[in-house]
């Protein structure tokens, strides 16, 4: 199968946020990289109302975080499909942002699975419509050297998930005191049940995702160090096993808790909820020179707005040491680092 996808600096330039006003980025004396995924549940407000005010109030917990000197490095979010969402990415601080493919943004045409009632009328466009983009979002606070992207083919998706361009988001990033740029990329799997499809539509559609991220990674893999986070549906152990089996990567989760009194799991986080029974993961591969070792992960975001959670996922957050364990001999991005300037930016 031929797969396309999308590398281009314009997406860059298209896609950055310029975070006016932003806070310095992260000086290279830090000792830990903490990295957030969050599905922040932001469906446009016409199909779930107004969440301007959860948005804000996740925004306002990133700036305290920010000032207290213990704010995530790297925010992956997913399904930030509302405008309101954005201010999560433009009053944190966050000096560098880029978002996945939009809603125009084409993929190869397949069939496309609907339900049983709407399914041919779905399909009988010349190219299936998608309602929304990938929702997909990656802020940092280190420069983003590159991005690429791959949207899901058209028959990749079951049932209402293919109202939105799900897809695969990388960003090459420039971290300090590292010889190689940090390779960290975000995706969105399809549901299970809430999608309204039959199971073997929807079990079909991850499965050539998993196979898809599987031939993504070694398309653009260098070599580098690697972080893989986002929403990926695999609570159904049938799910993980097959996308364990396509996706040679380290589950961050399963580190941790095999490095006992190493790495410890945040007061209020269970093992399950970052283990298997939860759809949100953190996933690493280490290069040659240097090794991603977590030393602590929380499951985060848990307060409510008159009874209501900010979103209907938790955030997962990793705290991880970088370590060197060897040299390499290619061009160090040290050289990279500066501290932001919001005039550069425009």
């Amino acid at each position: 199968m031929t797969i396309g996808f999308r590398v281009t600096a314009a997406i860059i330039l298209a896609s950055i946020w310029a975070a006016h006003g932003a806070a310095k980025e992260s000086k290279p004396s830090d000792p830990l990289l903490r990295v957030l995924s969050f599905n922040i549940n932001a469906l446009p407000s016409a199909i779930h109302g107004d969440g301007s005010e959860k948005y804000a109030r996740i925004a306002e917990i990133l700036r305290q975080r920010r000032q207290e000197g213990t704010h995530p490095q790297i925010v992956l979010l997913q399904e930030a499909f509302d405008g309101d969402a954005r201010v999560i990415a433009d009053t944190t601080g966050y000096a560098y942002a880029v978002m996945g493919p939009g809603r125009k943004d084409a993929s190869k045409m397949g069939e496309t699975h609907w339900s049983p009632k709407t399914r041919k009328a779905y399909t009988s466009f010349d190219d299936p419509q998608k309602l929304t983009g990938s929702g997909l979002v990656i802020l940092s606070d280190f420069p983003i050297l590159e991005a690429q992207h791959k949207a899901f083919d058209s028959d990749m998706c079951a049932g209402i998930d293919c109202l939105s361009n799900k897809a695969i988001l990388l960003a090459r990033l420039s971290v300090p005191g590292m010889d190689r740029p940090l390779d960290v990329i975000n995706s969105h799997f399809n549901s299970l049940n809430s999608t309204k499809a039959p199971r073997r539509w929807t079990e079909k559609a991850h499965r050539r995702q998993s196979d898809t991220l599987e031939w993504f990674l070694g398309k653009v893999g260098q070599g580098n160090p690697l972080l893989l986070a986002g929403d990926f549906n695999t609570r159904a152990q049938d799910r993980y096993r097959y996308f364990r089996d396509a996706v040679q990567v380290q589950d961050v989760a399963e580190q941790c808790l095999s490095l006992s009194e190493r790495c410890e799991l945040e007061v209020g986080t269970s093992q399950s909820a970052v283990l298997y029974d939860t759809n949100d993961k953190q996933f690493s591969n280490d290069s040659t020179c240097h090794r991603l070792t977590p030393v602590r992960i929380s499951r985060n975001f848990t307060e409510q707005i008159d009874g209501q959670p900010l979103s209907d996922h938790l955030g997962y957050e990793v705290a991880y040491r970088v370590e060197r364990v060897g040299h390499d001999d290619g061009p160090s991005t040290e050289a990279l680092w500066r501290t932001t300037d919001t005039a550069d930016m425009d």
